[in-house]
């Protein structure tokens, strides 16, 4: 017979195996919480927020005053954003136990009357292309070997705690840090919130094998299942080299891989927040592409979509890769550039050459845009 082993449970909460009611009771809710993400949370009480107190609407609602709500903002707000208000809605009436009028027909036809006169062009994030990529990992390649460089220098000539020294080391921290965290992002097509949340523990990395990546959620993954990703090693540009090295220079032995940088030099024991990525994205770019716009957190993401693409690779293949559910969400990512041969006055830019997958036979994703463009 196999002994039981008691239910392992968080730090400082009782085993299941021994707990009480109330211990039960406190559980339950610790694990109800850990399943709710955050940062929904924090959009879903703003939504109703502004539903009670910037419009001054009532809980529960009629359809009579979500119409008029959702009116009111009809041409200042994106249509997006209103249907976020409505879910938002949906969700506090059927919590509360009460019937959801934003089910109501009228509600829905007044939202989609709203989207025919008010919907605009999607706006989509700037790529940071394969020709961005090569830029600025040069870029904080040169900055690296300064930084070290300065580094050398002041250990024989400035005091240990030296502003000197605490530049140079900051500086060492903070090009080894970008580069990984811009290699990993580009060839994993990450968003900036699972860039956000890699941690030591759930890395497995080799230099000439590549390296695995484990996420316990993302945002397809709904269920919490947890998901891993595969990154290639490559012959330049690899980012399971560039994440080693990080790792070796920052002495990182646990916890969240990608960290705050204080000003002074100092590594912080918090991960960097995933907004601050786009900021990241900005300043290592520096003027290196001064009349382009300014790269978001998706950047990194169409990017690669848009190196894929034009490398040929098969539809599966690169939604398998990136985690896409449906191809609906794997058009938005698509390149939209045509190629008009040689009428053309600025012709499209040869495929770019790289060794990470051999291009799988069948539909690709450059072909299925075709296809939908022309029809």
């Amino acid at each position: 017979m196999i002994p039981v082993t008691p239910t392992s449970a968080p730090d400082g909460m009782p085993s299941t195996s021994t707990a009480g009611a109330e211990d039960i009771e406190a559980l339950a809710s610790l694990y109800l919480e850990a399943g709710k993400s955050a940062n929904t949370e924090r959009t879903y009480k703003s939504h109703i927020d502004h539903y009670r107190f910037e419009w001054g609407g009532l809980l529960p609602a009629t359809s009579d005053a979500v119409i008029k709500y959702i009116t009111t903002y009809a041409k200042t707000l994106k249509v997006s954003t209103l249907r976020q208000r409505l879910s938002a809605l949906s969700k506090w009436h059927k919590e509360q136990g009460f019937g959801d009028p934003t089910f109501d027909k009228d509600v829905k036809a007044t939202l989609k009357g709203i989207s025919k006169v008010h919907k605009g062009i999607t706006k989509q994030a700037y790529p940071l292309t394969f020709k961005h990529l090569l830029a600025i990992c040069d870029k904080l390649e040169a900055e690296k070997i300064l930084a070290i460089q300065a580094w050398n220098t002041a250990c024989t000539t400035a005091p240990i705690d030296s502003p000197t020294r605490r530049d140079a080391e900051g500086a060492i921290l903070r090009t080894h840090r970008d580069l990984a965290l811009i290699l990993v992002g580009f060839w994993q097509a990450f968003r900036s919130d699972e860039l956000s949340r890699v941690t030591f523990e759930n890395v497995v990395a080799n230099r000439n094998q590549g390296m695995t990546i484990f996420l316990s959620y993302s945002k397809t993954d709904r269920d919490a299942s947890g998901t891993t990703y595969n990154l290639p090693a490559l012959k330049a540009y690899c980012p399971t080299s560039a994440y080693l090295d990080w790792i070796q220079v920052s002495g990182i032995t646990k916890g969240l891989v990608f960290r705050s940088i204080s000003r002074w030099g100092k590594l912080a024991p918090t991960g960097i927040h995933r907004q601050s990525i786009e900021h990241i994205l900005n300043r290592v770019a520096g003027d290196l592409f001064p009349n382009e716009p300014k790269f978001s957190t998706h950047s990194l993401r169409r990017g690669f979509a848009d190196w894929a693409v034009r490398e040929g690779w098969d539809i599966n293949t690169l939604m398998n890769h990136v985690g896409w559910l449906s191809m609906e969400s794997a058009r938005k990512y698509m390149p939209t550039q045509k190629d008009f041969g040689v009428l053309a006055l600025n012709p499209a830019p040869a495929a770019i050459t790289g060794e990470v997958l051999v291009p799988a036979s069948g539909l690709t994703l450059l072909g299925q845009y075709q296809r939908s463009e022309d029809q």
